[in-house]
């Protein structure tokens, strides 16, 4: 990952957690209290990703709006269970949607500057850093 990327990718996250942290204070698991259960992995995703309206996605990249909403996990520890509960098959469909729209995807981001990130857009960032979490490297 580049270092303009990387300082990208940190100036968003700060973002998010300055908006998130109220609810994160207040616990979002959506497990019954002090049962320490979580769902499986799409009951993951529908849980922790909001829901993504393709309409505020680039037209190019709207095809990809499934990926990012299965993906596009913002919680770090929950992402990368979600990356270790993957099959090779699940982590090869996310690359093979991915990989010839990573420029694409990175310019609209970028694009965005200093104005707060929408649902749609930090849902892809959070699936590129996915991808990154399971091995994968963008050329």
């Amino acid at each position: 990952m580049t270092a303009m990327r990387s300082a990208f990718i940190l100036r968003r996250l700060i973002t998010l957690l300055c908006v998130t942290g109220a609810l994160a204070a207040g616990g979002c698991s959506g497990a019954p209290e002090g049962t320490g259960q979580t769902g499986g992995a799409a009951t993951d995703s529908a849980r922790l990703v909001p829901p993504l309206r393709a309409e505020n996605v680039p037209q190019e990249l709207r095809h990809l709006v499934p990926m990012a909403q299965r993906w596009g996990i913002g919680d770090d520890v929950a992402r990368n269970q979600a990356v270790d509960r993957a099959t090779a098959e699940e982590k090869a469909a996310l690359w093979n949607a991915f990989k010839d729209f990573n420029p694409r995807i990175t310019a609209w981001l970028d694009s965005l500057g200093q104005q707060p990130m929408t649902d749609e857009a930090a849902a892809f960032m959070y699936a590129q850093l996915a991808l990154d979490e399971m091995g994968y490297t963008w050329k």
